[in-house]
């Protein structure tokens, strides 16, 4: 049998080696995990400006949505054009002017 005295130094990892791996792993791991994370985030656009429409008719609140911003949500856009202009609801009618915002 092998007693730990005749092993040298050299073939035994320090345990401050071990532990500054481990933390080097989690640090990469967690690095690695938040840009991948970002990647699958939509990047968030701002509206710019606002400018006024006329709803025609057959306009819903979703189609004049994609319209104005067919990369963004149209949920969020929608939500967008109601705060704007303070309506509770999606109905709208022909002739209404809306508020909307304008994007980059």
């Amino acid at each position: 049998m092998i007693s730990m005295k005749a092993m040298s130094k050299s073939q035994t990892p320090p345990e401050f080696v071990i532990r500054l791996f481990t933390g080097l792993l989690i640090i990469c791991t967690t690095i690695g995990a938040v840009m991948i994370i970002r990647s699958l985030e939509p990047r968030m656009q701002i509206p710019v400006q606002i400018a006024k429409i006329t709803v025609a008719y057959g306009d819903t609140l979703w189609n004049i949505a994609q319209h104005i911003a067919p990369d963004i949500d149209p949920r969020r856009v929608v939500w967008e054009i109601q705060t704007l202009n303070q309506i509770d609801t999606p109905e709208i009618f022909p002739g209404q002017v809306l508020k909307v915002p304008v994007y980059n």
